[in-house]
């Protein structure tokens, strides 16, 4: 499902796909093609690397939202580059 996350300090746009049955603390959840929100669009998430599948714990995030039209719209352009 599409996302739009807060994630430490950066906003960011991603497909967010659960991780059952991991001990706590574990990475929990694996976003999918992420992409850090910015004034000017869509930069890829994290910089400096080519991976589009991250593991992380779902308490660094601190919001979870539908992303605008817009947004979304921009994430599928990305994502289908």
């Amino acid at each position: 499902m599409l996302k739009l996350l807060r994630f430490e300090s950066r906003w960011l746009i991603s497909e967010v796909e659960e991780i059952p049955g991991v001990e706590f603390g574990d990475p929990d959840c694996v976003l999918k093609y992420p992409y850090e929100v910015t004034e000017d669009g869509l930069t890829s998430f994290p910089p400096y690397s080519d991976e589009r599948e991250l593991a992380v714990r779902s308490s660094d995030i601190t919001l979870i939202a539908e992303p605008d039209g817009k947004t979304a719209s921009l994430f599928y352009e990305m994502k289908s580059e």
